[in-house]
């Protein structure tokens, strides 16, 4: 617990404008704040050192959160929701310089500005691990020394990296995925590496496996158990990967740019830690942000201030999207492969394909045509609800190990996904129902990509997620006319790079561990932002004035945030608004050119379409020429649909 006094210097001045006349500061002008909101700002001493400090301003009536960066000893935050906070200094996240943290309380009413000076203690070099998880009470130790190098470690390197993060194998503590995982015995380690790369992914007839068989040849599988099982045993002590490099960063971005949290967390009669925690954010017609919390409820706030409506009961997942012609909700909730509220009336439609449990969808998004496109990571399939039918349709994708996650639909009203197990993409033609693969990664390992995006010219941008590794993140450009790719160093050490999003300057943004993340394409420059807290960022939405929305994933489950929301401004002193709005050109807001009808009425029961794909017949001669047809009774089926549940990653 923070101590609320520190015996650090703290100077705390109401500034009203001028102090001689306190009687005329009801209503301060500030530069670069809006009308009904207040300000802070400050000096810190001792930030001269070889520290990024951070003020966190904690809203207690509201659960909001702001965090600014220390640049040459001075601090700004701007457009507080008037309340009480909590004002904390501490370092800013993956940092190898420390100081002991301190907080204070105080009152920000509307149109004040409050200063709080603070002079750094205990100032020197901090031991830190690299990844978006918190590990408490860990032994920290150097990549080598966790992972002995040895052609074990290729194997792992080369089989195991692309889906599972380099903390997953050493944290040896049951934990939500990939946040640790059970102790294994050398047997245990045996059936894992054979499910993995023998068995149907997510226990599924004609999937093929978690990755490709030719990165394990049978003269490397025992050396890989033995690599496993001698490193990493059922006994060893929880241990993590030690942090040993900092990215640079740009100190004149880090000081203009400000975040912005709004927390909901569960109620007590929801909890049960670890809990998920929502994986992206979408905005309503209003300026409302809106979230689909698993386990708990779909979730509205208004980020202007800052009050929280959630529709308890109803569940979430990975994906949701908001319909502005109507203004319902499609969300992600397994088992259902898609539901869809009314927020008018709080029912639910819950969709499924016949019986097939397996086949949620991550992504939802809409094309310009109205209807809804839906990625069936589990069945590896590729859905669409149709609007004018009210019904859904699915494609199995004959590509080996796309298992679509993210979606996109670029400015032509194709649809691409970003395929989670084979290093590339997979462009869909809905008038042609032709599928076509681009490959992205040439590495000879095993990788995956969580989310991809389009930019104006029509550019295909992605990244890997897990690699070889972890240590070779690389954002990919492909260009869909000619079939080039390009691919760029992003320049963060193990950094899991969720996904990749254009702004309205064709600026792209991903998401590594702990990171927001610019490329632009003009300089060939990465800009980094440190978030506020430990996590992994998962998918970012960009609203019409360039504003960056994320959702912790990790933090949300370990470090009390819950289902939160997050933005990033990029200059505080140019916010017009504090609401977000879809940009009309936006592929993430296609039905801004819709016209045509609203969706059916959702009237709260079960909804069944079609369990069989459009391409079944296609589909299996496809997975008979590949060799995916296992015995449906074989074990290696049944023990994998056992597993399901811990198997589809979040």
């Amino acid at each position: 617990m923070l101590a609320r006094v520190v015996s650090a210097m703290i100077v705390l001045l109401l500034l009203f404008g001028c102090v001689e006349h306190p009687q005329q500061n009801l209503q301060l002008p500030m530069v670069g704040v809006l009308p009904g909101y207040g300000e802070l700002s400050g000096h810190v001493s001792g930030s001269e050192l070889d520290v990024l400090p951070v003020v966190y301003a904690y809203n207690e009536d509201r659960n909001v959160g702001y965090t600014v960066f220390v640049v040459d000893g001075l601090y700004r935050v701007v457009n507080l929701i008037q309340g009480t906070y909590s004002i904390t200094i501490r370092p800013a996240v993956g940092q190898l310089e420390g100081f002991r943290e301190q907080t204070i309380s105080l009152e920000v009413a509307s149109g004040t500005h409050v200063q709080a000076d603070f002079a750094l203690d205990n100032v020197g070099p901090v031991k830190n691990y690299v990844g978006g998880i918190a590990y408490p009470d860990t032994k920290i130790a150097t990549y080598e020394e966790i992972y002995p190098p040895g052609p074990g470690r290729d194997i792992l390197e080369r089989t195991c990296h692309g889906c599972h993060t380099i903390q997953f194998f050493p944290y040896n503590v049951n934990r939500a995925y990939s946040g640790g995982r059970e102790p294994k015995t050398k047997d245990a380690w045996s059936f894992t590496v054979n499910r993995m790369h023998q068995g149907p992914a997510f226990g599924q007839k004609g999937n093929a496996s978690m990755f490709d068989p030719a990165y394990l040849p049978p003269v490397d599988r025992d050396i890989l158990v033995d690599y496993l099982a001698e490193n990493f045993p059922s006994d060893a002590l929880p241990r993590v990967v030690a942090l040993e490099s900092e990215p640079e960063l740009n100190l004149d971005a880090l000081r203009k740019a400000m975040f912005v949290e709004y927390v909901y967390r569960e109620p007590t009669e929801f909890l049960v830690a670890p809990w998920s925690a929502p994986h992206q954010v979408d905005f309503d017609s209003k300026g409302n942000i809106w979230l689909a919390y698993t386990s708990c409820c779909i979730v509205s706030i208004d980020p202007r201030t800052g009050e929280q409506k959630a529709y308890k009961g109803h569940g979430g997942g990975n994906g949701i999207a908001v319909d502005p012609i109507d203004g319902s909700i499609w969300y992600s909730g397994r088992p259902d492969v898609v539901r869809h509220m009314d927020p008018r009336t709080g029912l639910v439609d819950y969709w499924n394909l016949g019986d097939q449990k397996e086949l949620g969808s991550i992504t939802q998004i809409f094309d310009s045509k109205g209807d809804l496109w839906l990625s069936l990571l589990g069945g590896g399939g590729l859905g669409k609800w149709d609007r004018s039918s009210d019904t859904i349709v699915w494609w199995k994708v004959p590509v080996l190990r796309s298992r679509p996650y993210g979606l996109i639909v670029d400015h032509r009203d194709k649809v691409w996904s970003a395929d989670f197990h084979n290093g590339g993409v997979t462009r869909f033609d809905p008038e042609t129902e032709e599928f076509v693969h681009f490959n992205l990664v040439t590495d000879d390992a095993a990788s995956s990509i969580r989310r991809l995006g389009v930019d104006s010219k029509g550019m295909i941008w992605a990244a890997t997620w897990g690699s070889r590794a972890f240590n070779n993140v690389k954002l990919y450009r492909l260009n869909p006319d000619t079939g080039a790719v390009i691919a760029h160093d992003v320049g963060i050490a193990y950094g899991a790079v969720y996904g990749a999003e254009a702004d309205s300057k064709d600026n792209i943004w991903i998401t590594p561990d702990n990171y927001i993340s610019m490329y632009d394409q003009d300089t060939n420059q990465f800009t980094h932002y440190p978030i506020p807290v430990r996590s992994d960022t998962v998918k970012t939405t960009i609203s019409r004035d360039d504003s960056v929305w994320f959702t912790y994933h990790n933090a949300g489950r370990y470090a009390d945030y819950g289902g939160s929301a997050v933005v990033l401004y990029q200059d505080k002193d140019n916010i017009s608004t504090l609401a977000a709005y879809h940009s009309e050109t936006s592929v993430s807001h296609h039905l801004s050119t819709y016209r045509g009808p609203m969706s059916a009425k959702v009237e709260g029961k079960q909804r069944i379409a079609q369990p069989e794909a459009k391409n079944s017949k296609a589909y299996l001669d496809f997975a008979k020429t590949n060799g995916l047809l296992l015995n449906e009774d074989s074990v290696m089926v049944d023990e994998s649909r056992k597993r399901l549940k811990g198997l589809i990653p979040d």
